[in-house]
């Protein structure tokens, strides 16, 4: 079988690089007391499964103001959950069934919306050429209405699909050297990103993918090892597919 990167290890390995661990969000194994504690440091955290993939098995955890903890969020099986309940022992039992796939993390939750408060990430497509890791394309992806209040930002689960360029210039309202800027240092933390996932589990491709910050810098959420890239056919005009297949070509022949 395939060797997985889980959340746990990948976040092991990053958080032990100096160049890497500014970009990640504090991440803790998942316990009552553990989430309890990020919940009293931050407005909202995610609680992920350690295999979850495609949006499935991550859940985004917050107290109203009627002090209920509030799950939203879709199990491994894709069923969407949302229930507020007044201890978070009365919300664990929808996570036994499938503790056979892996355990649960908990994750700061980021603010990495829109100005709109649409939530938004970044895809990167990271390949191995020639012994150097290349970026073979990336693109943006902003939630829906309708998936805002879980924060998946999939698209399985309805997230829109654009170019990096329309993502950070029409809907952030960056310049052109705040919109370089950011790039090359997604750019920089995805090669370096890659390298340290190959040291755990080797691949020739990843998929990574990043948050923006309040402070408009990239933040690192997950390493792929099996990344599709489908989705680059979708955007602007499928010219970075035939990239990353060239890409791959190149490679194959050495």
């Amino acid at each position: 079988m395939k060797k997985r990167l889980g959340k746990w290890l990948q976040y092991i390995l990053l958080s032990k690089h100096p160049a890497l661990s500014k970009f990640i969000p504090e991440t803790a194994l998942f316990t009552v007391e553990n989430l309890t504690d990020l919940l009293k440091r931050y407005e909202s955290v995610y609680l992920k499964n350690d295999r979850g993939g495609q949006g499935k098995g991550i859940f985004k955890v917050y107290k109203n103001k009627d002090g209920l903890y509030c799950f939203n969020g879709y199990t491994l099986n894709g069923e969407k959950i949302k229930m507020d309940v007044k201890k978070i022992e009365e919300f664990e039992p929808v996570l036994h069934p499938i503790n056979r796939f892996g355990g649960y993390l908990v994750q700061e939750g980021i603010p990495s919306l829109t100005p709109t408060g649409l939530p938004l990430s970044i895809r990167v497509h990271v390949q191995l050429l020639k012994g150097e890791w290349v970026i073979g394309g990336m693109y943006g992806k902003v939630a829906t209405e309708e998936t805002t209040s879980s924060g998946v930002i999939n698209s399985h689960r309805g997230a829109e699909l654009m170019t990096i360029d329309t993502l950070l210039s029409e809907h952030l309202g960056m310049d052109d050297k705040k919109k370089n800027d950011l790039i090359n240092c997604i750019k920089e933390v995805s090669i370096i990103a890659a390298g340290v996932a190959a040291t755990a589990v080797p691949q020739i491709e990843y998929g990574i993918d990043f948050g923006i910050s309040k402070c408009m810098d990239p933040v690192l959420f997950e390493i792929n090892t099996s990344p599709g890239v489908g989705n680059f056919s979708k955007v602007g005009n499928g010219e970075m597919r035939k990239q990353i297949k060239a890409i791959r070509s190149m490679h194959l022949k050495g």
